[in-house]
């Protein structure tokens, strides 16, 4: 089931891929021991990044891979062995993109949102952490606002074409969902990568917030974690839509 709720899609098609137009077929099962899913795993690049596809779903399969996909890169970029990736409230809740080649993921994100009729706490807000002691315009103005995280693509398909297509659904997303600002928390090194990224998906007066310390993360409580925030850019997004891409078909070109 793919989750289309206030999303319109590039072109008005069921799934986004980076051939607009392009209608994909329901995702088979997923069978981690098959050829395919061992070359992904480990690195071996018989598939082309113009193939992927970037679905908004709730399909079970895809979401069990994206889970293991998480905690397996988290573990190994933070060295955090005891982690793990497990459902939540906020994954039921939220909406979650996923990178898939055919019924194979290769990664995703996850995009809460919280809104004065859907007053939840975002996944950043443990415990006593609230955002509107930081940020009071959050209360006094009723805004609507969201995180964005769990960012996570197998290491072949990072930091080019791939990061910055899903990027721009989130993008997308974002606005579709009327909201005002984005949140998102990172690593010191990955907030400043991070905020590069806002900046390309539309994001306005992105910061990273040192000042602002955030609760421990569980499972990996000895890593600092830093809280970034951008304000949504409601330009139209036709106008943005073109440049976008202009720039895919150019990296898709020099690939």
């Amino acid at each position: 089931m793919t989750d289309n709720s206030e999303y319109t899609p590039v072109g008005g098609v069921e799934y986004a891929s980076f051939t607009p137009g392009v209608i994909v077929s329901s995702v088979p099962s997923f069978d981690s021991e098959s050829e395919d899913a061992l070359a992904l795993r480990f690195g071996r690049r018989q598939k082309k990044q113009e193939d992927l596809v970037f679905e908004f779903t709730r399909d079970p399969g895809l979401l069990h891979q994206y889970h293991l996909i998480y905690e397996e890169q988290f573990r190994a970029v933070h060295s955090a062995r005891n982690y793990r990736s497990i459902e939540d409230e906020h994954d039921r809740r939220g909406h979650v993109i996923i990178a898939r080649h055919g019924n194979l993921c290769i990664g995703g994100a996850r995009l809460s949102v919280r809104t004065p009729r859907q007053p939840h706490p975002l996944p950043i807000e443990m415990n006593d952490f609230r955002l509107e002691k930081h940020f009071p315009e959050l209360d006094q103005k009723q805004l609507r606002y969201g995180q964005i995280g769990r960012i996570c693509l197998l290491p072949q398909f990072r930091g080019g074409t791939a990061t910055r297509i899903m990027m721009w659904h989130l993008y997308r997303k974002v606005v579709a969902l009327g909201l005002d600002r984005v949140f998102g928390t990172a690593t010191i090194a990955n907030a400043r990568v991070y905020r590069q990224n806002c900046l390309g998906m539309g994001l306005k007066d992105v910061k990273i917030h040192q000042s602002i310390e955030l609760p421990p993360y569980p499972m990996c409580e000895e890593i600092r974690f830093y809280l970034i925030s951008g304000s949504v850019d409601k330009t139209p997004l036709q106008e943005h839509e073109s440049e976008f891409l202009e720039e895919i078909k150019q990296l898709q070109e020099e690939m």
